[in-house]
């Protein structure tokens, strides 16, 4: 496997000029996640149509230079399943990246398996094997092995070839904008997600009010800011479910707080006095906002029209071949009905708009929904025996 290993500062010049010059790169990362704040940055790998860079931020305390690079909107930056690729160059840069081509996202724009593993999605689209063998692998030892680096390179390889191909088949199916505005709302919402507070998105919360609320979010911003300093994961300093417990005892008695089952142990007995703390400042602190207050004006829709709208979203998804999974969930589609069922329309502007009428999701399943949802249209059993037994029917008026 033939790649260049970037160690040292006086390397990265060559990599910054291939960057520059290329129209598109392949971008991919190896962290590790499990016992620290943010995930830990062990190797950058960068590919273009005819090289493959192999970047060791151990040795290279600023990449800052090619961050900057990837967002610039310069060149097409191609990922599978980007996640920690877009936060590691946001928080080096503050930006997004303008111009994203997710190789994993565009298959399930075309049909494909969605979410698929690099390997299959690989060997769907380029007919190309690639062994899996480091998958476990611990990224912080030093030095890496040849096994190592030819799996890290493999990984960006094929990246530009997989973009050509996709690219291709989704600019046939007049879909390419679609990809670009899902990658621009996935990246913004990612994004929001990490510079806003994040005690609203913790289970269980919303079955909370009043002043547990204000309690929860004590004690999470509490857990998050010991976690950054001693840099862990939030979790083992305090498990969510500890939070919403004691946000429904409500009580900052610490005696009380140090026999509730999972904070008894020793180990979390130093900090009763610090949660005891966080508890009192909730308890006197105003209720704080959360998103899903005002949701409950709508009306809910029943089980069985939330199943059977899902349903036939399914079938929609399968006759224009994307994934379903892309498109909503039955989450979603309960929003929906609920909108509907409410009668007064929103701004499309508003939050709470269904993102199933939104944009390409709105021509492709929500207007069709709407037929089915008042009657216009009708879902049949066409063919039991067809791979596809199921189409719509236009509904003659009763007189």
């Amino acid at each position: 496997m033939n790649f260049r290993l970037v160690n040292s500062k006086d390397e990265l010049p060559e990599l910054v000029a291939a960057i520059e010059s290329a129209d598109l790169v392949g971008m991919d990362t190896e962290f590790v996640a499990e016992d620290c704040y943010r995930p830990d940055l062990c190797l950058l790998q960068v590919s273009t149509r005819s090289e493959v860079f192999i970047v060791d931020p151990r040795t290279i305390d600023d990449l800052s230079a090619i961050w900057q690079l990837f967002v610039d909107g310069g060149r097409t930056v191609v990922v599978h399943a980007g996640r920690e690729e877009i936060l590691f160059a946001y928080r080096s840069t503050g930006q997004s990246i303008s111009t994203l081509f997710d190789v994993q996202l565009a298959l399930g724009l075309l049909g494909g398996e969605f979410p698929a593993s690099y390997g299959k999605l690989l060997q769907r689209v380029l007919g190309e094997t690639v062994a899996k063998g480091e998958t476990r692998t611990d990224w912080r030892r030093r030095p890496l092995s040849s096994a190592q680096l030819d799996y890290a390179a493999l990984d960006v390889l094929h990246l530009p070839q997989l973009h050509d191909a996709l690219a291709s088949e989704l600019a046939s199916l007049g879909r390419l904008q679609w990809l670009e505005d899902e990658l621009h709302r996935r990246q913004a919402n990612l994004i929001e997600s990490q510079v806003q507070e994040g005690w609203h998105r913790m289970s269980g919360v919303q079955s909370l009010y009043g002043k547990q609320l204000g309690i929860v979010r004590e004690l999470w911003t509490w857990r998050d800011q010991r976690a950054e300093q001693k840099n862990m994961p939030a979790r083992r300093v305090l498990r969510d479910d500890l939070i919403i417990e004691l946000a429904k005892r409500g009580s900052s008695d610490d005696k009380k707080i140090a026999h509730i089952r999972g904070l008894h142990h020793p180990g979390f007995q130093r900090f009763i006095p610090e949660i005891s703390d966080c508890v009192a400042r909730g308890l006197h602190a105003d209720v704080p906002e959360s998103p899903w207050q005002g949701q409950g004006k709508r009306p809910r829709p029943p089980a069985l029209l939330q199943q059977f709208l899902t349903a036939a979203m399914s079938y929609l998804c399968r006759t224009h071949n994307i994934s379903p999974t892309i498109v909503g969930t039955s989450d979603d589609v309960g929003k929906l009905a609920s909108y509907w069922m409410g009668g007064a329309e929103l701004d499309p502007q508003d939050p709470e708009y269904p993102q199933l009428l939104r944009g390409w999701r709105g021509e492709l399943v929500g207007q069709p929904l709407y037929h089915i949802y008042s009657g216009k249209r009708a879902l049949r059993v066409q063919d039991p025996q067809d791979e596809m037994p199921l189409s719509l029917c236009d509904v003659e008026p009763q007189s």
